[in-house]
């Protein structure tokens, strides 16, 4: 890596991921300095989703490093990076209700208990999801469970978000509001 690079954002230099000895991800260079949005764009099967496990740390790249903020994380485990990640399976539990699948991660990291409630309750106000707090997902729309799951990811207060297409579950009018 060289000096040039910026303290702040998010750095990959030459990612590589070889997957059932297919090479998905094949010497991948990006910089995304803080503050900027960037679009994976591409076919089904480039590599999208790949790309933001590795980063996101759920996958192990074979070649290259990852910096966030500075700092290689490129070995470190999802629960140690400054980054969350929103699936496009949305991965909420089924047995708990909105505001228990948003409460679940803070409680984990033993933030108190006041603030657990300012945060989910801001999340759910900026999502709209108000309304929909006591449901359980299976009570819910796609759209509904797609925003519950920014939810989740929202409270954490992560200095990286990666979305794994967070809008395909919401009508045009919806993904302009939250986008």
């Amino acid at each position: 890596m060289t000096d040039s690079l910026p303290e702040d954002g998010l750095v990959l230099g030459g990612l590589t991921k070889i997957l059932g000895g297919r090479v998905i991800i094949d010497n991948l260079h990006l910089v995304v300095k803080k503050g900027e949005m960037v679009s994976l764009l591409g076919p089904s099967g480039c590599g999208k989703t790949t790309t933001l496990r590795m980063i996101a740390g759920f996958l192990i790249p074979d070649r290259g490093d990852i910096l966030l903020n500075g700092k290689d994380v490129t070995t470190l485990g999802p629960e140690k990076r400054p980054s969350a990640m929103v699936f496009q399976n949305y991965a909420l539990y089924p047995h708990m209700t909105v505001k228990d699948n948003m409460r679940f991660g803070l409680k984990l990291a033993k933030v108190d208990p006041a603030e657990i409630e300012k945060r989910v309750d801001e999340a759910a106000r900026i999502l709209g999801i108000e309304a929909h707090l006591s449901k359980r997902p299976g009570q819910l729309s796609g759209g509904h469970k797609q925003r519950v799951a920014m939810g989740r990811a929202m409270w954490r207060r992560r200095k990286v978000f990666l979305f794994d297409e967070p809008l395909s579950n919401l009508d045009a009018k919806l993904r302009v509001e939250t986008r």
